[in-house]
């Protein structure tokens, strides 16, 4: 091998990421090239011409290592890689590490053992990522397929009852047309009023057999009954000030507390460590803003005036001695080579003088209106985390802000899953802590359908019922009417929100109920004290318009006349317009058609 082909080799070696040990047959370091000494946590310097026990035999964690190259000395050496594992400034590495023996040109004579090996802990924690990845995802896999042939059968079974009920809606709505088609055959052949006599009024009717009523004004209740649950007036929520764990709980959930009275208080050991922080943070940024608002007197601003004016007075000396050696040249005292020089020695005082002045403005800069502004934007910054951080060191003991039941942050009225808050629990910033109703008034939550809803109204009064309580009747108004159905299943009709609130319980009252109690609520939709009212019976519907036969005073026959209804209960039409009060309206007779 030339000296060409051995530089050549070496530069080779310096620049493999592979490291390359090679040993004698004494065991010598006779070849360690940088990635060697970068995987094994040992110079170059310490590994040539030492012997591979004194650097390696008695170190922990190199037994897979040295083990590999021992059995390759022995001559157990093989040409397949093998996985050691070594353990370099305290980390565990995994090495692929093949060797190979060193044999002279023509010879078959093993002067050596050539070890080359690399990093594959990375490779290795891969694909083990890989494998695990691998078997997540078979899981996954065979879930969704199971949960594909459950779905499947859901939709089999639902498709089957979805079948069922369409053939019953089929044989309802041909059950209903036949209804309305005999109903509208009998009232085309009955006769509606018996033929007038001449020059009669056409809209009068003789006298028939039937009961008549007198018209009075009477008092018209129209409700709805809405089911629905018992819940506190109002509820506050109350949220963790900052993340940390439980230090003391001092209530249990459902029982009364007062405002003011201490529930809970949080660990605030982190806190403080954090207000420390905050507060040699907000130290160093007043610090830094007093620097630049003085900066003109700032010691670095000194120096740079101060090594500009050295600067100066140099260059002027030099401009000085440059127009010597000119007026001494042209007088032939010097020579030219002289003035060269002075002029060469001018120029670079006059780049050194520039340059100084450069880092002058770029000092300046560092104390400039800009910087200022931001030295107090930090400052100001640094203010609100340590005011915000003794609030919440305030805040550290939670107590109730209003009285009333201590409930459930998830769970509030309605019941849901309860999670309780034990010592040593660890809370999140915000994360809801408990929610006190007051129970200082009552209110029912409930959802009407889409029909009623156009009827409810704020303010309307209001009667609350229970089977738990029945010898109590609560009294109040509706207080909240939603505007935005409930989401629900797509044939499921729609239904909206509403909250009656009952206020000023007696303690009688709050010792008889429960939150969360099942309540009926009775709204009153409709109350008008002088609203006519006739029976039912008494209406004709005909052609979409609405008519009854009233009885004619003066003529003693019978006046069919249009009128205009209201509002209808279980018995009774309310009459709006078309009758008076005071006049006789002729009931359907027994056995009418």
């Amino acid at each position: 091998m030339t000296r060409r082909d051995s530089s050549v080799h070496g530069e080779i070696l310096a620049h493999m990421s592979d490291g390359v040990l090679s040993v004698d047959g004494d065991g010598r370091i006779m070849t360690f090239n940088p990635a060697a000494a970068r995987l094994l946590g040992v110079s170059a310097a310490a590994a040539l011409d030492h012997t591979l026990a004194e650097l390696f035999l008695t170190k922990a964690g190199f037994d897979d290592f040295n083990q590999a190259i021992i059995d390759a000395v022995q001559g157990v050496a093989a040409s397949e890689p093998r996985t050691v594992e070594v353990r370099v400034d305290d980390a565990v590495r995994l090495f692929t590490l093949t060797t190979s023996y060193l044999r002279t040109d023509g010879d078959e004579e093993k002067r050596g053992v050539i070890a080359v090996f690399a990093d594959v802990t990375q490779v290795m924690a891969l694909q083990q990522s890989e494998r695990r990845l691998a078997q997540t995802l078979e899981a996954q896999h065979a879930e969704l397929q199971s949960a594909y042939r459950e779905l499947e059968e859901s939709n089999q079974t639902l498709g089957t009852a979805l079948r069922k009920v369409q053939v019953a809606r089929a044989v309802a709505t041909t059950f209903v047309i036949g209804l309305f088609v005999l109903v509208g055959a009998i009232a085309w052949h009955s006769p509606l009023a018996p033929a007038s006599a001449p020059g009669a009024d056409p809209n009068a009717e003789a006298a028939t057999d039937g009961d008549t009523i007198t018209v009075a004004p009477e008092r018209l209740i129209s409700t709805i009954s809405v089911f629905g649950r018992l819940a506190p007036r109002r509820e506050v929520l109350v949220t963790s000030p900052a993340a940390g764990k439980v230090a003391e709980a001092r209530f249990q959930y459902g029982e009364r507390v007062a405002v003011g009275q201490h529930l809970l208080k949080l660990d605030t050991t982190e806190i403080e460590r954090e207000h420390r922080e905050a507060l040699a943070a907000h130290i160093n940024a007043a610090k830094n803003l007093a620097e630049l608002e003085d900066w003109a007197n700032n010691p670095e601003m000194a120096r740079v005036r101060r090594d500009l004016s050295k600067a100066r007075l140099a260059l002027d000396n030099q401009k000085n001695t440059l127009e010597q050696t000119a007026l001494l040249l042209e007088q032939g005292i010097v020579a030219a080579a002289e003035h060269d020089a002075a002029r060469r020695q001018y120029e670079s005082q006059r780049l050194d003088y520039e340059l100084l002045e450069r880092d002058r403005q770029t000092v300046l800069a560092k104390g400039d209106a800009d910087a200022q502004e931001v030295a107090r934007l930090e400052l100001e910054n640094a203010r609100i985390r340590v005011r915000r951080l003794e609030e919440t060191l305030a805040n550290a003991s939670i107590a109730a802000p209003i009285a009333g039941v201590l409930l459930q942050p998830a769970q509030t009225s309605l019941g849901q899953e309860e999670r309780l808050l034990v010592r040593g629990q660890v809370v999140a910033q915000g994360e809801p802590l408990f929610t006190i109703g007051d129970i200082e008034g009552l209110s029912v939550r409930g959802w009407v359908d889409e029909v009623d809803v156009d009827k409810i109204r704020l303010a309307q009064a209001v009667v609350v019922r229970g089977d738990a309580f029945p010898d109590l009747e609560l009294r109040g108004a509706v207080s909240h009417v939603s505007r935005q159905a409930r989401q629900g299943a797509p044939r499921e009709a729609p239904t909206f929100e509403f909250v009656a609130t009952v206020d000023g319980l007696k303690a009688a009252e709050r010792g008889s109920l429960r939150l969360g109690m099942s309540a009926t609520v009775e709204i009153v939709v409709a109350d008008k004290p002088d609203a006519l009212l006739v029976p039912i019976s008494a209406v004709q519907i005909q052609g979409g318009e609405t008519w009854l036969r009233v009885h004619d005073p003066r003529g003693g026959g019978i006046e069919r006349r249009r009128v205009q209804t209201g509002t209808t209960t279980l018995t009774k039409v309310e009459i709006v317009s078309g009758l008076r009060a005071g006049e006789a309206v002729l009931l359907a007779a027994a056995g009418a058609a």
